[in-house]
């Protein structure tokens, strides 16, 4: 009988307790015999070959380069509101956008990069004056 208590499994396997499978000589084998000049490529009779290239919406553009960023006020989550100084490609002006709405990772990922790095050289070029 299975009392209140809880039972832990955990999942060893001693390896001396280990027994080789049987095997089995009447078990069927399947050989395929289709040749490989035979075989139809559906992905390359169904895709054309601009495929991959994937549309775009409407209200999306291309992002040239980030410039400054701002931290705004903090959610209810604890999560801090960062807005980004976007240059656009084909546009003059440039605009603050949310974190959030931002859809160029390895841009927005070299700009952090690279502002730890100055943020860094600062603080120890500062320490050097002391």
């Amino acid at each position: 009988e299975i009392t209140a208590s809880a039972y832990n499994i955990f999942p060893v396997v001693l390896v001396s307790k280990v027994k080789p499978v049987r095997k089995f000589p009447d078990r069927p084998v399947a050989r395929f015999t289709v040749l490989d000049q035979d075989r139809f490529d559906f992905d390359e009779a169904l895709l054309s070959g601009d495929s991959w290239i994937q549309d775009r919406d409407y209200d999306e553009y291309d992002v040239k380069r980030i410039s400054d960023m701002r931290a705004g006020r903090r959610t209810m989550y604890g999560r801090i509101l960062r807005k980004f100084l976007v240059h656009w490609c084909g546009y003059e002006d440039p605009t603050w956008i949310d974190e959030a709405d931002l859809n160029c990772g390895a841009i927005l990922h070299e700009f952090l990069r690279d502002r730890a790095n100055r943020n860094r050289f600062g603080v120890s070029q500062s320490h050097e004056g002391l």
